[in-house]
């Protein structure tokens, strides 16, 4: 949309028409003006150089007359006026004085000009605050940029475009018909003019983070899941067989640097419980208690407190917790040809030594003792 600039003149016109009715309420005021200067620049570009000005009081007295308002009254009402009509009034004199040098009035001109650019970072800005209550960002971006980016999407599209559809309709003096919205536009946009540097800030922050985790080829767009995992899901529980087929009551697992091998994630606490699966939903694991040791959480299968007997109660769930049933009787037994005849030798002064234990049958607890754990 094209606009006509306004003239120092017209506006300190309009500055003195505004005094003549400063008795009236502020809100009749604004309605007997709005739109004054913008008509007037029309008008004076229309009539070229052969455009004068009204005489103030008497154009003030004429709007009155119109309005169906009284004459002036003898006192004037401007000890009572508003404090953000104060405020106008300063703004009003402070511009007239500014555009009175080529360089300032310039300055405000494109100042003007940028007030969409405005607009567009008030919406942008106001959807960032509204956007996390409403649902959650992608899961490969992290901060404001996540939000930014789903809008694009629906519903992150329809409440970007009604904003911006409100910032654009307030920026042009549109959809605010009353001394109430009026207030509600000011007041928003001074809570946007205040966030806009936290959220440039947060926004830069963002796609930094973003870029680098790219760069780096680290996998934020897969989900974290902590412990043990197939495919990105959890495994609860590990069941072993031997060589024959039959299932091995209990055994212990250890990596290739001689750590155990466990399925909780390593930031698991001193809790006897799989705290990913406890109060989740399904069978929670506890490891197995090693009289004078740590609790082993690398001996399999691990005991679970059964589904739907979680009371949150750390000592009364782990009170429950059972021997779990094999998924399987037997399994297909190895062929004799790939079965290693001999376990391998290992250096017992270097390895630690191991003590076998009786092997428990199928369904009995085993209950390790600190003898059969390997030393290392």
């Amino acid at each position: 949309m094209i606009t006509t600039p306004v003239r120092d003149d017209i506006r300190a016109f309009a500055s003195e028409v505004r005094a003549h009715l400063d008795d009236l309420p502020a809100d009749e005021v604004d309605d007997l003006l709005d739109g004054l200067e913008a008509d007037l620049s029309d008008q004076a570009a229309e009539a070229g150089d052969g455009f004068e000005l009204p005489d103030a009081t008497t154009y003030a007295a004429e709007l009155r007359s119109a309005a169906g308002l009284p004459e002036r009254s003898g006192t004037s009402r401007a000890t009572r006026t508003p404090v953000a009509q104060r405020l106008a009034r300063l703004g009003r004199s402070i511009d007239t004085q500014v555009r009175r040098n080529p360089a300032g009035a310039w300055t405000l001109d494109l100042t003007a000009s940028l007030r969409p650019l405005w607009w567009i970072l008030r919406a942008v800005v106001l959807y960032l605050v509204v956007a996390p209550f409403l649902w959650s960002g992608y899961a490969w971006m992290t901060g404001p940029l996540a939000y930014l980016i789903g809008a694009v999407q629906f519903p992150g599209i329809v409440l970007m475009g009604a904003l911006l559809l409100v910032s654009v309709q307030w920026g042009r003096g549109r959809w605010v018909p009353n001394r109430i919205l009026r207030s509600i536009r000011t007041g928003v946009s001074v809570v946007a003019l205040l966030l806009t540097p936290f959220t440039l800030i947060a926004l830069m922050g963002s796609l930094q983070s973003t870029v680098w985790n790219a760069s780096n080829n680290i996998s934020a767009v897969i989900p974290y899941t902590p412990g043990l995992a197939v495919d990105g899901e959890r495994v609860r529980n590990i069941y072993a067989f031997d060589a024959e087929g039959n299932p091995i009551p209990a055994v212990q697992l250890f990596d290739q640097d001689g750590d155990p091998l466990t399925t909780v994630g390593r930031d698991e606490g001193p809790q006897r419980y799989d705290s990913y699966f406890f109060g989740g939903g399904g069978p929670v694991p506890v490891p197995y208690l090693i009289p004078g040791g740590s609790d082993a959480w690398n001996v399999f299968p691990l005991r679970e407190i059964p589904d739907g007997q979680v009371t949150w109660n750390e000592m009364d769930d782990l009170a429950k917790a059972a021997q779990t049933s094999f998924p399987f009787l037997r399994v297909q037994p190895l062929p004799a040809d790939t079965v290693p005849s001999s376990t391998p030798s290992m250096d017992a002064a270097a390895e630690g030594t191991v003590t076998p234990a009786p092997t428990p049958t199928v369904g009995e607890t085993p209950t390790p003792t600190s003898d059969e754990v390997v030393t290392p």
